[in-house]
């Protein structure tokens, strides 16, 4: 496997605390207005970024966004607002250990059998063999385990 500049890049997509929202591009993205989210910030709902030298500009990180959308949505189901963060807090938990599986599992996009494949690691101890995925033509994932030779074509 070539842990290229490519390989770098594609992890780095992975890693969600690099993306950064003005609290303009928050409340575009989200639906919600730019006075909600300054009153949300001030209950401690969701937080901005510190920032250092004289920026006065909120800037949110992906947390935030997920967490804004997700009470939004809420909110639009008929949820209080309290009912929202309740719900939403709830299932942080389970966003978190999803986010961070994929951040950690998957090691690369290669080619296999002509045709694109995430690579998520080693599937046994021993690191003998690794564990595929790709979508096929029905839109489902499939999964293959192939032997381990110590590289693979990655794609550029």
């Amino acid at each position: 496997m070539a842990f290229s500049g490519v390989h770098h890049f594609r992890m780095k997509a992975l890693a969600s605390e690099l993306f950064q929202f003005r609290i303009g591009e928050l409340a575009t993205m989200t639906g919600v207005s730019t006075r909600q989210l300054r009153y949300w910030e001030s209950k401690g709902i969701i937080s901005s970024l510190e920032r250092e030298g004289e920026q006065d500009a909120r800037v949110y990180n992906y947390t935030a966004y997920v967490t804004v959308a997700v009470i939004k949505e809420f909110l639009d189901d008929g949820y209080t607002l309290k009912g929202a963060v309740k719900k939403t807090n709830e299932h942080q938990r389970n966003w978190q250990v999803l986010h961070d599986v994929m951040k950690n599992a998957v090691q690369d996009v290669v080619l296999l059998d002509e045709a694109p494949a995430v690579d998520l690691g080693f599937f046994d101890e021993e690191e003998t063999q690794r564990l595929y995925a790709r979508i096929d033509e029905n839109n489902k994932v499939k999964y293959s385990v192939r032997p381990w030779a110590g590289y693979a074509e990655s794609i550029e």
